[in-house]
């Protein structure tokens, strides 16, 4: 793995430069714009998650360049509000010059202005061809990535300073707006607190809890010091759980997990006919996600790959039918319908069912 960096001073807040940098409005524009830089060709940006921005947002890349098939999937994996951004591709990518690749940001202020320091780490690619434009292109192409974004940033800023976050406050308002009177996979988000058992995940009841609107309480599950138990701490009291005596838990951002080998593993829509996974292993130099799914809610979830589903769902000919004229490769499995408002492998499940 390589990275490279770069570094820029800005006349303006820490928050302010962070959420400018933070908007692919802004830093993601030489992407989808033709340019030398770019072979003359430009990619299509398609947002896969409600929430645009913040940790666990994910959008995806398509297009050509060079003649040659771009498709990855991006996760942002770390997000501090105005001091620190982690992204990095997930899944199979079609990349040309990467096999993948980490950005991180990093903003610090002194004396009323911004030091930003933005940053790439790529793992070279597979194949001959592309190990030699890699040789002779990923350098090249990074140096270009940070230094434009980074210009784009900056004259954002200073031809407007202010204007790049009231356009941010203005879009998370109305994206607060909407998740107070939309339903989504997670249900209500003003809840939170511990499922015990199945049974209470079924029925959605929950022990230690509380109105996320009103009170507030801390759920642990993941202390380098504590890996086999969960910590609740509940009206100024601990509580602690062995993690193999619990199903799950929820938090105060709607996001339900599912303990299995105690492993914390996100449910990405829950109460689904088919329930998805999302597990995070981190490590020193990058994440690792992997994606599962279960047949039922409290079936043991498996690795989602077409083989597994076909092995799965065997007795289901229509389903597998589409599964194989809709999806080339494991990574597309995770892909979210917007129209619909649910993953596509689920659209596609429940249709079979009519």
């Amino acid at each position: 793995m390589k990275t490279l960096s770069r570094n820029e001073s800005f006349p303006a807040s820490a928050q302010q430069v962070f959420q400018t940098i933070d908007d692919l409005g802004v830093t993601g524009m030489h992407m989808t714009e033709s340019s030398m830089m770019m072979m003359g060709s430009k990619l299509n940006l398609e947002f896969l998650t409600t929430n645009k921005t913040g940790l666990g947002s994910r959008y995806r890349w398509t297009g050509k360049m060079m003649g040659l098939t771009m498709d990855f999937t991006v996760e942002v994996t770390k997000w501090v509000s105005g001091v620190e951004k982690v992204w990095e591709t997930i899944g199979d990518t079609k990349l040309i010059i990467y096999s993948w690749y980490r950005m991180k940001l990093l903003v610090n202020e002194v004396n009323g202005k911004t030091e930003a320091e933005l940053s790439i780490s790529y793992e070279k690619p597979e194949g001959f061809f592309n190990r030699i434009l890699c040789f002779f292109l990923a350098d090249w192409y990074c140096r270009w990535c940070l230094k434009k974004m980074l210009g784009d940033a900056k004259k954002a800023v200073t031809n407007n300073p202010k204007e790049s976050a009231r356009s941010f406050q203005t879009r998370s308002i109305l994206l607060a707006l909407l998740a107070l009177t939309s339903l989504t996979a997670q249900g209500q988000a003003d809840n939170s607190g511990i499922y015990k058992t199945f049974k209470d995940y079924k029925s959605k009841t929950l022990e230690y809890a509380i109105d996320c609107n009103t009170e507030s309480h801390k759920i642990k599950s993941d202390q380098f010091h504590h890996k086999d138990v969960v910590r609740v701490i509940h009206n100024d009291s601990l509580f602690t759980m062995p993690k193999s005596e619990i199903f799950g838990y929820k938090d105060c951002k709607g996001v339900v997990y599912r303990i299995i080998d105690g492993k914390n593993h996100s449910i990405l829509n829950p109460y689904s006919t088919i329930q998805l996974y999302k597990h995070e292993i981190r490590g020193h130099k990058r994440t690792a996600i992997h994606y599962y799914f279960s047949k039922s809610m409290d079936a043991v979830p498996i690795l989602l790959t077409i083989d597994n589903l076909h092995h799965v769902y065997h007795d289901n000919a229509e389903f597998l039918r589409q599964i194989d004229a809709t999806f080339r490769r494991d990574g597309q499995l995770i892909k979210f319908d917007k129209a619909s408002k649910e993953y596509l492998i689920t659209k596609l499940y429940n249709a079979t069912l009519k």
